[in-house]
């Protein structure tokens, strides 16, 4: 069975409510987003703009990284990647460290936000990056 990084952490370091660092200290998560837009190919920025064809010149290139279509690679998003996290435990943590910032729970659920476990970050379902690893059910 595959143990997810949380699990990981918790039973290395003894820490049962540990979170990884990047859930709680925001510029430690947006340095390593950036990094991930800078060299993993995080995106599409804004992929509400994929219904309206506007994000065609990123996803062809990305179709061109994987040597596939378009129309394969859009389905290749952070929540069906192997390193998506959206367990109970990563999504209290991603809730206690926006705190009282603005609401919490309604942060995470309208960006369906989860935890890359490959690339140490606070991440959009809809979004991709070339890390991406399927899912196996």
């Amino acid at each position: 069975m595959h143990e997810n990084f949380l699990m990981r952490h918790m039973r290395e370091t003894g820490q049962p409510d540990a979170c990884p660092r990047a859930t709680q200290d925001l510029e430690l998560n947006l340095e390593n987003r950036q990094d991930a837009i800078d060299t993993k190919m995080y995106g599409p920025a804004n992929p509400q703009l994929d219904e309206l064809g506007r994000n065609q010149k990123f996803w062809q290139k990305y179709a061109e990284l994987f040597n596939d279509t378009v129309e394969n690679v859009m389905l290749m998003r952070c929540a069906n990647c192997s390193f998506f996290d959206r367990s109970e435990p990563i999504l209290a943590c991603i809730e206690k460290g926006i705190g009282d910032e603005a609401d919490p729970e309604m942060a995470v659920d309208a960006g369906e936000l989860g935890y890359c476990q490959a690339l140490d970050f606070k991440c959009a379902s809809a979004r991709v990056c070339k890390v991406w690893a399927g899912r196996v059910n």
